[in-house]
């Protein structure tokens, strides 16, 4: 569960939140809308604890733990962080290479054991169906020569 409360935040000398609250309770799915300067992309990046911006006054803790005392790091292996809406390319670096890379970071970050070649592909086959992302593209360069959608799903 994300618990937000009473959260405000600035940039600079500019201060964007002032005082926003919000429960995401296991399960659901929330979409932020709001004009152009509303706050929604400062709200993103402090979650996920960009630098740049400064927590003034509130909480926020992600399944018990305070999110605000957690490096951008941590939160990461949490499973807090921010996706691109236009990911960059990574051209040398192919899909599985990128995706074992990354699940044994956190595998590491937890504690275990990173996932042996054999037992990663056939993780990897699983999530593939999951989001719909062709064979072929897994070794490809991340994101090089991808359509949008196959971007996203990415």
């Amino acid at each position: 569960m994300l618990k937000i409360e009473n959260l405000h935040a600035k940039v600079g000398d500019k201060e964007i939140l002032k005082g926003v609250s919000l429960t995401i309770r296991d399960g659901e799915i929330h979409a932020l809308m709001g004009t152009n300067g509303a706050g929604k992309s400062t709200l993103s990046n402090v979650i996920v604890g960009n630098p740049s911006y400064e927590v003034t006054a509130g909480s926020i803790t992600f399944n018990g733990q305070d999110l605000l005392a957690m490096s951008p790091e941590e939160r990461a292996h949490a499973g807090i962080f921010m996706s691109f809406q236009a990911p960059i390319e990574i051209p040398g670096v192919s899909m599985t290479n990128f995706m074992r890379a990354a699940v044994n970071a956190r595998r590491e970050a937890q504690g275990k054991e990173p996932l042996k070649s054999t037992d990663f592909l056939k993780l990897m086959r699983e999530k593939r169906k999951l989001v719909e992302i062709d064979q072929k593209l897994m070794n490809r360069s991340v994101n090089e020569g991808f359509s949008g959608g196959e971007r996203k799903r990415n």
